[in-house]
Parts: C-alpha cells; structure tokens; sequence
C-alpha cells in the first residue's frame, strides 16, 4: 500500500463514510414537491382507506341529515293534517250548533267551549271477528273520555260511540255497522223519524220502525240524527237509503249505507261536550 494511503488511511475512511451517508439522506430528502419514496408509499397505501373511510362518513352524515329532515316534514305534515281535521270539524259543529241558538249570549257560550268540544284521535285496532263491529282508538279515560260519547269522522259523519271497555289511553268505539247499535235519525228532506240499526256482516245498516204507510222515503235520502236517542247530537249525516221495499208487514225494510268510510277512518273525533254545547 502506498505511504499516502498508509497515512491518511483513517482520514479517507471518514470522508467516504461520510460521502455514503450524504448519497443515503440524498434519497430520503423530497426535493421541492416531490415526495420521499416512504411518503410515496405510505400515500398509496393508505388515502384508498383515508377516502372510504370519509366517503362513509359523508355517506352517513347525508343519509342523517335527510332523516332529520324527513322527520321534520313529516311532522309538519301531521301537525298540517289535525289542524285541518279539526277546522273541519269545527265547521261542522258550528254548522250544527249555531242554528240553534237564539241570542248573542248563548253564541258567545257556544264559540267559547269550542276547543273542549272534540278530541281526535287515530284508530290504532279493529275487531278481528267482525270488522263492522268496532275500532279501538288511542285516547282513553285519561283524555276525558266517556262511554257513550259520539264518534265522528274527519268530516264529521257519524261513526259511532264510546262502549266499554274503555281504558286510560285506549277506548272502544262501537259503529253504526254493528247490529247491536241504534241511533236515531230522520230524513233530511223529510223528516220521518226511525232507528238505524247495523246489519251484522254486511256493513251496512237497516231504518227501522218506518210505516209502511209512509210514501216519503226513498232511495237517495240522506239520514241524519234526531237526537232523539239523548246520545247522539242531531244534524250528524249517518247515511243515505239504498233501496225501500215492503213486505206486508207493518213497517217497510230500508237498506242504509254509512255515510263514513266502513273501510276505517284513519282519523275520528269523540264529541265530549253536551248537546248545549254543540255536540
């Protein structure tokens, strides 16, 4: 080995060590924007995760955010559909309840008990035996109801009434339909006065008690409480005649149909102020 080599063979081994790991850092060190081949790989292994992983959460964010915006409208919806239920049927009790007053003082009583007048509820069962029989509706003793309190529908068409049993949230609502049910009614455009009673099975219902003498009745009239019963209200539309035929008895047989939806209302109203008030 030469004796220059020899002498500074301490001194050369530095340099080159240090010449190597400059050559190293080199490698390592981004210049300007280029990435280091370790970010290089760190990046394409893990932004496909990072972008899913944020593609789920705006996913999800979104889907949220349309729930609770459905949820708005749906409620803004219902809260839409009872306030017009109940101008209906605020129509319908002042229409009922107006023309029988006879002074300022009673009008001013009668408008005032208006907010106390009904209470809708949603009818939330049916009788699994007889469909035409019953409903079950989701307001109870809790709410002030009572049995024997009148029923209507959004458009305040009789339905029928409060029977027991009757719980704190929940009541039964027996209908017109059903053949143990009888309410008094009379023609609109002619006043003769029978008991509609149900037809079991065939929801529909049957006037009663109409003379077979009687030439007024026919088919197309439009029955409505007499109040003559002391439950129901009168004025309430129970149903229109289907046919009139007679038999050679005393009274004819009259075939009603309801004038509520027999399919179920989604929607009734029990009547719990007295008749003074308006129904």
């Amino acid at each position: 080995m030469p004796r220059f080599l020899k002498e500074h063979r301490k001194g050369l081994a530095l340099a080159g060590l240090m010449s190597l790991q400059a050559l190293i850092l080199s490698f390592q060190v981004p210049m300007g924007q280029d990435a280091s081949f370790l970010e290089r790989t760190a990046f394409a292994v893990f932004s496909p995760v990072q972008s899913g992983v944020r593609s789920v959460f705006r996913g999800i964010g979104r889907i949220w955010s349309r729930y609770v915006h459905l949820r708005g409208v749906e409620d803004r919806n219902r809260e839409s559909l009872d306030e017009i239920l109940r101008l209906r049927l605020e129509n319908s009790v002042l229409r009922e309840g107006l023309g029988r007053l006879e002074n300022r003082e009673e009008a001013a009583a009668f408008l005032g008990s208006l907010e106390k007048a009904f209470i809708l509820a949603e009818v939330v069962g049916i009788d699994a035996v007889n469909p035409h029989k019953s409903i079950v509706i989701n307001r109870g003793a809790s709410h002030g109801l009572q049995n024997q309190m009148p029923v209507v529908d959004s458009q305040g068409r009789l339905v029928g009434r409060i029977v027991p049993p009757l719980g704190p949230k929940e009541a039964t609502v027996q209908l017109i339909t059903d053949n143990l049910s009888s309410v008094g009614v009379e023609g609109v455009e002619h006043p003769v006065p029978g008991m509609l009673n149900g037809d079991p099975g065939s929801g529909t219902c049957r006037l009663a008690y109409v003379p077979a003498s009687d030439v007024s009745l026919v088919e197309g009239e439009t029955l409505v409480t007499n109040g003559f019963d002391g439950i129901f209200p009168e004025g309430l539309p129970a149903g229109t005649i289907i046919s009139v035929r007679t038999d050679g008895s005393l009274f004819k047989k009259i075939a009603v149909r309801p004038v509520f939806n027999v399919r179920r209302p989604a929607v009734v109203a029990v009547l719990t102020g007295s008749k003074g008030e308006g129904g």
